[in-house]
């Protein structure tokens, strides 16, 4: 009994889904919640002048339990000198890594308040410690960290190349550094990157190349799209076959101007993409999205309707995918809903969802919301 108690503990803490609720100000709750501050910086606390100097009011790192719903507050930065931004990627052993801002007040050189940008560590267990990791660079997109949480990929734009950095985790010490040039020249010329991540193993990384603009018979003999793998050092593995994942839905056809997306890799082996069809007798418009997850053989796929995504996490045992619902209301807002799909059983179930944006005369703050990763 003790041992199937550890096994069920371990396998509720593994399927933790990690969110982020940013809060920004309208111009009613802006003037209202700083009502009482003096209109004068030399009037003002430090505090208040550094809580006037955010450009959120707050931004907050929850989880929530896929098995029961249960939720917490694992960061947030209210109060805090250190604002962070809302997007993060987060480690399955309890840190987050963002970018973020420090002020405080200084007497030298010259007295006055002082922001010092920077990427920063934090740790998700609601003591709100934090650790400055490296400077910021710039537009510098977030790391992509591996299932194990011990590596991590940098993706960085530089004279015309894509370059990908990767380092070990948590000492972030360089471990190699590739372009992918060679990629794209030797399978897709006319290509572009749009989207890198690790497989299951943690060492391997896959990256899909799409044809950009329009193509000419010659250019697009040259050009073959599609999910690519590589080593940890750049080489280049070879391609997933376009034939594993293909749409087959009975009643369905799948339209020719929309290019199934990789989402990852199961820890079994299978393969998990995003892909849409039409139905049957309904203009080829009419998408619906799917989940496709198949062998890497393509044999015995299964398919999954989808709501309509907002981006979207595989989780780490491969048992559940987590992705945001952007709904209309009748005034023609936009309302997001966070919802995890169970893979083994196409079961979907939602776990929150945040009001639509305020007007500017509302008192209440805006709260958007993201999806970071799973922890364990």
């Amino acid at each position: 009994m003790f041992v199937a108690s550890l096994l069920l503990c371990a396998q509720a803490r593994a399927q933790t889904l990690v969110y982020s609720l940013s809060y920004s100000e309208t111009q009613a709750s802006s003037r209202a919640r700083f009502a009482n501050v003096s209109p004068f910086p030399g009037g003002r606390s430090e505090e208040q002048n550094i809580a006037m100097m955010r450009q959120t009011r707050k931004n907050e790192i929850h989880a929530v339990s896929a098995v029961d719903g249960k939720q917490s507050l694992l960061f947030s930065d209210e109060g805090m000198h250190l604002e962070i931004k809302a997007m993060a990627a987060i480690s399955p052993t309890g840190k987050a890594y963002t970018a973020g801002v420090w002020r405080e007040r200084r007497t030298t050189p010259t007295p006055g308040f002082y922001s010092d940008d920077g990427v920063y560590e934090l740790t998700l267990d609601g003591s709100h410690h934090f650790r400055k990791i490296a400077a910021a660079q710039g537009n510098q997109p977030l790391p992509i960290l591996n299932p194990q949480g011990t590596k991590a990929a940098l993706e960085g734009y530089a004279n015309e190349k894509f370059v990908v950095s990767i380092y070990s985790v948590p000492e972030w010490k360089l471990l190699a550094t590739w372009d992918l040039a060679k990629l794209t020249q030797t399978h897709c010329p006319g290509c572009t990157p749009t989207s890198h991540g690790w497989m299951a193993d943690g060492n391997r990384l896959y990256v899909e190349l799409v044809v950009v603009g329009e193509e000419d018979d010659d250019s697009a003999k040259a050009d073959h799209p599609g999910t690519y793998i590589l080593s940890g050092d750049g080489a280049d593995l070879g391609a997933i076959p376009p034939e594993t994942g293909a749409f087959h839905v009975p009643g369905y056809f799948h339209p020719k101007f929309i290019e199934r997306q990789f989402l990852g890799q199961l820890p079994d082996g299978r393969y998990l993409f995003q892909d849409y069809g039409v139905k049957q007798g309904k203009p080829a418009g009419q998408t619906e999205p799917f989940l496709v997850l198949s062998s890497p053989d393509g044999k015995l796929p299964k398919n999954f309707p989808l709501k309509f995504p907002v981006g979207g996490y595989l989780s780490p045992s491969g048992k559940y995918f987590a992705f945001i619902e952007r709904r209309q209301t009748p005034d023609y807002r936009s309302e997001l809903h966070l919802w995890v799909k169970n893979l083994e059983s196409g079961e979907e179930k939602e776990l929150l969802a945040t009001p639509p944006p305020n007007p500017p005369s509302s008192p209440e703050p805006n709260v958007a919301l993201f999806v970071l990763g799973w922890m364990n």
